[in-house]
């Protein structure tokens, strides 16, 4: 089956999003039945949790790819963020984003393998795909992430350590070639990560990766990342043949890469219909840890500690049931929780 995505343009849409955007580098490539087009392809950035889909594909891997093990990788193990710890009461039994699962899978990866998770990723996925701009320590030549300072300006930050025992949730750097090359081994989902294991957010979460539906009925696997100051996108549409991965170096990225997503038509159908049916909106302060978040008059503003800079990101938007990629996607599953940037938050006050 021919690829309905418009070809020959990349490098013009990448062109117009980053000087309307103003983020400092964009990195794109588009593979399709083959051919491929890169826009800045030999450029290493963080593509923080993009490195969750390699993780469910070394779990697969290693041979501990068990019903635990699933549960870890698909967000589904009731576990706060941050901490192996369990998620308020009201949140149980709901999708709730968990970094803390994938560090526990690391650690198992780790003992089946005897040596270290950087290690088995490097035997078991890298090396045998010749990802060989891929690691989880930053190479040289890598983009230097930028934050927001003030209403219009950006400044440079100096790259954060990023700890070994975080590395299955988030630690690799890499290359939109790189990235690539790893999409395309994943159209025919050789190590079996994209059968889906949750609903949440008006899509289907498989382990490492997202499961949607995009205008046109098209069927797209994805992974969206963002921590100290970079943020990314890695996207694949199997019957089709086509693979597309986007690396921005700014907290202002995610709007850089709408409107790559946008300009390629690829973006997802219409869910607005089945987030309301899962609940009310409920005005109101919600909480989890370093998640914070107030509900009121059809907006949300969220504050957020960023793990690995310690900085504190603020957001303001509206609340939408019909959020594209690389946008605030919330929904209200049960009375008494917000699903909020992923986690599902409990209610703390009026």
């Amino acid at each position: 089956m021919g690829s309905a995505i418009p070809q020959g343009r990349l490098a013009e849409i990448v062109r117009d999003a980053r000087s309307r955007t103003g983020v400092p580098a964009v990195a794109a490539g588009l593979s399709a039945e083959g051919s491929l087009e890169l826009v800045d392809a030999d450029t290493p950035f963080r593509i923080a949790s993009i490195s969750k889909w390699f993780t469910a594909s070394l779990a697969s891997a290693a041979g501990v790819l068990d019903a635990e093990t699933r549960r870890l990788l698909s967000h589904t193990a009731d576990l706060r963020p941050e901490v192996a710890e369990p998620l308020p009461e009201v949140c149980r039994g709901l999708w709730s984003y968990a970094n803390s699962g994938y560090w526990a899978v690391g650690e198992r990866v780790a003992a089946v393998t005897d040596t270290s998770f950087a290690e088995a990723m490097r035997d078991r996925i890298l090396e045998p795909l010749g990802l060989r701009a891929t690691s989880f320590h930053e190479p040289d030549g890598a983009a230097c992430g930028h934050v927001q300072e003030g209403v219009n300006g950006q400044r440079p930050v100096q790259s954060s350590p990023y700890p070994a025992s975080r590395f299955p949730s988030g630690g690799l750097w890499s290359t939109v070639e790189d990235l690539l090359r790893f999409a395309e081994d994943q159209f025919d989902d050789p190590y079996g990560v994209q059968e889906p294991q949750a609903d949440a957010l008006g899509a289907e979460y498989c382990l490492g990766c997202w499961r949607r539906e995009l205008d046109g009925g098209r069927i797209a696997f994805d992974h969206e990342g963002s921590v100290a100051s970079f943020q990314s996108l890695l996207l694949i549409v199997p019957e089709e043949r086509f693979a597309l991965a986007v690396l921005t170096n700014s907290w202002r990225g995610s709007g850089a890469i709408r409107r790559v997503i946008r300009d390629l038509g690829l973006n997802p159908a219409s869910n607005s219909a089945s987030l309301r049916s899962t609940g009310l909106i409920e005005p109101g302060k919600y909480a989890l840890d370093s998640v914070s978040a107030e509900v009121r008059d059809g907006w949300i503003t969220e504050q957020e500690t960023d793990p690995i800079m310690g900085a504190a990101a603020h957001r303001k938007y509206r609340i939408s049931f019909d959020a594209a990629l690389m946008s605030h996607r919330v929904d209200f599953p049960r009375p008494g929780v917000a699903r909020i940037g992923w986690n599902a938050l409990e209610r703390v006050g009026a």
